[in-house]
């Protein structure tokens, strides 16, 4: 009968925990346990509007109502940063990277516009290199694994292809 009354104790304690003895804060949840909203994506840029210099979007998540946390605002909303998200300063277009590849690459029209200029004038006067460089640059552009030279990423559409590298 005791062990009955003391579990009766333990749930009406938990039972009657408030916000602010919540111990996690909102950020340091698992993935599972909030959904955040769609970001806001530029048309022109495809990219979101909160893309930071760190390749990171601020979105707006929720909770469950069941779930304390630290951090929520009076809605049961909180800002996380997702990092990894975006591509800021990307400014070569991929499709237009691909599209001269293809079709003036053996003029190394694809090479200077990546920004790779010696390389471009020597696929030039060599006919992309006797149509073999042609072949592979069509090939290193299409899996994107030559990008533009100043090391920023391709600006992409939002929902197109996109390569994620393994470090």
């Amino acid at each position: 009968m005791r062990p009955a009354i003391i579990q009766l104790l333990i749930s009406l304690c938990l039972i009657s925990v408030s916000e602010s003895d919540a111990t996690v804060k909102c950020i340091d949840l698992d993935p599972t346990q909030y959904l955040c909203k769609n970001y806001a994506v530029d048309p022109i840029t495809q990219q979101s509007v909160t893309c930071a210099a760190d390749n990171s979007v601020q979105v707006m998540c929720e909770t469950a109502d069941h779930i304390k946390c630290i951090g929520k605002d009076q809605f049961g909303f909180f800002n996380k940063t997702i990092p990894d998200e975006c591509h800021f300063g990307a400014h070569i277009n991929y499709t237009t990277a691909v599209l001269l590849s293809i079709f003036l690459g053996f003029f190394g029209i694809d090479r200077i516009y990546l920004g790779y200029y010696a390389l471009g004038l020597i696929k030039m006067f060599s006919l992309g290199g006797l149509f073999v460089f042609w072949l592979v640059d069509i090939v290193l552009i299409s899996l994107q694994l030559l990008g533009p030279a100043d090391g920023t990423d391709y600006a992409m559409a939002y929902y197109g292809p996109k390569v994620e590298r393994i470090r």
